[in-house]
């Protein structure tokens, strides 16, 4: 296939060295800004430079767009452009800025198109993850705690900020979906950092408690320590799996995900569940406490009393307004009987149906972990 790479991230530099080394896919254009430009400058890294971005979208050889851009506006527009163009679309997320609603949008164009979007992920650095699949796909049962360690060799906001959303989507990369998080900084006193720690849990009365996962950063500024990370899985006898992070195969899930477009979608509603993370993760930095996910389901009795109680303002509303109707008719107009007695069981119909409705709780089911 061929590539076109667009934007100011770094973190494509590894996707542009692949590209290089590939014998079945090539790079034929680029439009490099910003810090991804001084690194194909200080590398001497030879590509092909164009002018603008809408020179690309023509083109009838090119099958797969990487947007590398930092503005998540700019991100949803190229997108827009390149699918209707008919052209795959690989975003590297920004370093700052990013919300679950981009990945919301972005899933909004895929779906009205035939072609697919593939958000870069974290998980990807997994080798050991089934082609295919999303992730590693374990038991809960089966595990007692998972953990990753990475040392950053940077304390600048940009480079923990995307480290944390990696490191978070690594951990989710066991299979696991978490409805809490919990974050704890440990700053030098200076005010830099020195270590944070993420835990990932679920609600004490979550229907399957999951074991827990915990991530945590060691900036060491003064060391080139990036690089040797391995996420740890205990089994639930106690013995430790240990996965190897190696440098992302961009090509491999690229090209997984170009072929299937159910396989982009699975990686999109991974993006979601990662950025839906992050943003809880932030809310608990601020809060200093444990946050709970807002994309987490309540039990079927939860929701069937949700419901009930929105139903039940609406027929006392219901209630209401037709007695106020039934005083002011009656005041004014002389009706036959047939048509009060035909009114009342309109009016009280309602009412009668939610009550007995309420006798449907017992079969709403609140499955528990035993």
């Amino acid at each position: 296939m061929n590539f076109a790479v667009i934007g100011s991230n770094p973190a494509a530099m590894v996707l542009l060295r692949q590209l290089q080394d590939s014998d079945s896919h090539h790079l034929t254009a680029c439009l490099p800004e910003g810090d991804l430009l001084d690194r194909l400058t200080n590398s001497g890294f030879s590509v092909p430079v164009i002018d603008s971005a809408e020179h690309l979208l023509p083109e009838k050889d090119l099958q797969v767009l990487v947007l590398a851009v930092q503005d998540c506006d700019e991100i949803l527009r190229l997108t827009r452009a390149a699918v209707q163009a008919e052209k795959h679309v690989v975003v590297v997320l920004p370093d700052q800025g990013v919300f679950p609603a981009l990945a919301f949008e972005l899933q909004l164009i895929q779906d009205e198109s035939q072609m697919s979007v593939i958000p870069v992920s974290g998980r990807w650095r997994l080798a050991e993850i089934p082609d295919g699949q999303s992730g590693l796909q374990l038991v809960p049962s089966d595990v007692r705690q998972i953990s990753l360690v990475q040392n950053l060799a940077s304390n600048e906001d940009d480079a923990v900020h995307v480290a944390t959303r990696q490191g978070i989507d690594l951990l989710c990369a066991v299979g696991f979906t978490y409805s809490q998080v919990t974050v704890l900084d440990s700053p030098l006193p200076d005010g830099t950092l020195l270590r944070r720690l993420i835990t990932l849990g679920t609600l004490p009365d979550a229907e399957l408690r999951l074991p827990p996962a915990a991530l945590t950063l060691n900036v060491e500024p003064d060391s080139n320590a990036d690089g040797d990370d391995v996420l740890c899985v205990v089994n639930s006898a106690g013995e430790q799996q240990r996965y190897s992070l190696t440098e992302p195969d961009f090509l491999r899930w690229v090209t997984e995900g170009c072929r299937d477009r159910e396989v982009a979608r699975g990686m999109m509603g991974q993006c979601s569940v990662t950025l839906e993370l992050m943003e809880a993760a932030a809310k608990s930095l601020r809060r200093r406490r444990t946050v709970d996910v807002h994309f987490d389901s309540g039990s079927e009795r939860s929701l069937f009393k949700s419901q009930m109680t929105a139903i039940g303002c609406l027929v006392l509303f219901w209630l209401l307004g037709g007695m106020l109707t039934w005083l002011i008719v009656g005041q004014l107009i002389s009706l036959p009987e047939w048509f009060w007695l035909i009114a009342r069981l309109i009016w009280l119909g309602p009412m009668v149906f939610f009550l007995l409705a309420q006798l449907l709780l017992p079969l709403a089911r609140d499955r528990q972990r035993n």
